[in-house]
């Protein structure tokens, strides 16, 4: 089974520290978005037809702020998706959504139209954090939310956290978790900031005007969001991923497996595995750019600025890379038939180091990381990278 991913492109407003592709955009341009999603899916289907003929058990719309889309464009887009592709009963379908972007009724509407998992940015309960991060919405407005997705429906509601932000203290951030806690979420992903070059809160903290927080304070922070959920009945299944029994993401399990994954829409990655011609996998890449998105679709072809045909060594090091980000760790037998190349030297070499030094563990075939290690895990995979 393969996944779909949908990337919406459209915010009401740029967060200071969202280096996502997304476009604050006119009522014409979200208009058009849709046909030209289906014209790039039928482009997909003419050029992949066996691609395109394998069931989909996975449909995630993100961005961007995907319910900046009237619910009834989104739901017309779910329907053209399964026109044109086999979708699976029971497929997990994902719409994420901010707090002031979304009413009761669009949630009704979703959830009617076959929308069956809502992932709400919440970010934080703080109304002073939310200032920091520039976030639109209040307080209120996320609580709202969240009962909102309750009461139209939604079975499977996920919470979106942030920590390490700039004035944030541990017991801001354990006020944010107790409170996200008390709200009954299925699932919950905790982030700690990154402040990525180009952002405006990238360039708030270069002029000095915020601080971030001491690395040694987002540790504990990161330590507290794992004993905390896990008290409450959260199930850490990855680096920064926490979820009830039977609640884990399993459109985001797929990228982490190295599943197939078709992206469409502006600065949407796929990996495909077409018959005969990539048996290690096909990656695409499509521009952050809704201009040449659009360039491309008109003059009828993908919109793809890249593509890369894997090897068995490209294979095994991102099984092995996204792989350990989830606490059950790989299976280097079940890779390796997956594969169907034994791990190469290089690798094989860097993952006894590590290993050896104590920063994975080896367990009856299986590698994963420490638990201790989770927090600095990009150290440790740095050097199988």
């Amino acid at each position: 089974m393969r996944g779909i991913y949908i990337h919406v492109p459209f915010c009401v407003r740029k967060c200071s520290y969202c280096d996502f592709y997304s476009v604050e955009t006119s009522s014409h341009t979200k208009n058009e978005f849709p046909d030209l999603l289906a014209r790039e899916m039928d482009l997909f289907r003419d050029r992949f037809p066996e691609d395109a003929r394998a069931a989909a058990d996975t449909v995630y719309f993100g961005g961007g702020t995907p319910t900046v889309l009237a619910p009834e464009a989104l739901c017309g887009l779910l329907a053209t998706i399964r026109d044109r592709f086999p979708v699976a009963p029971g497929a997990e379908v994902t719409a994420e959504t901010n707090p002031g972007t979304v009413s009761t009724e669009d949630l009704r509407t979703l959830r009617k139209g076959g929308f069956t998992r809502i992932s709400v940015g919440v970010q934080s309960f703080s109304p002073t954090i939310l200032r920091t991060l520039g976030r639109i919405h209040g307080v209120e407005d996320a609580r709202k939310t969240i009962r909102d997705a309750r009461s139209t429906g939604f079975d499977s509601l996920g919470i979106d956290l942030i920590f390490g932000i700039p004035g944030q203290t541990c017991t801001d951030w354990e006020e944010d978790l107790e409170r996200t806690v008390a709200s009954l979420p299925d699932h919950v992903s905790a982030y700690a900031l990154a402040p990525e070059t180009g952002t405006p809160l990238h360039a708030s903290l270069s002029r000095g005007e915020l601080k971030m927080p001491p690395d040694d304070e987002v540790a504990e922070m990161y330590k507290t969001a794992r004993r905390t959920l896990a008290n409450a009945g959260y199930r850490q299944y990855e680096i920064s991923n926490f979820a009830r029994p039977g609640h884990e993401s399993r459109h985001n399990v797929k990228y982490w497996k190295r599943d197939g994954v078709t992206g469409f829409g502006p600065s949407a990655h796929g990996l495909l595995f077409p018959p005969g011609r990539a048996p290690h996998g096909l990656r695409t890449a499509t521009p952050p750019s809704l201009a040449e998105y659009r360039k491309g679709i008109r003059e009828g072809r993908l919109p793809w600025a890249d593509t890369l045909v894997c090897g068995p060594e490209e294979a095994w090091k991102e099984a092995l890379i996204f792989g350990l980000r989830m606490t059950e760790g790989v299976d280097l037998t079940e890779i390796e038939t997956i594969s169907g190349s034994p791990l190469p030297d290089p690798l094989r070499e860097a993952v006894n180091e590590l290993v050896d030094g104590g920063k994975l563990l080896r367990e009856e075939g299986r590698l994963r990381l420490p638990g201790e290690l989770l927090f600095v895990s990009n150290e440790v995979l740095q050097r199988l990278a």
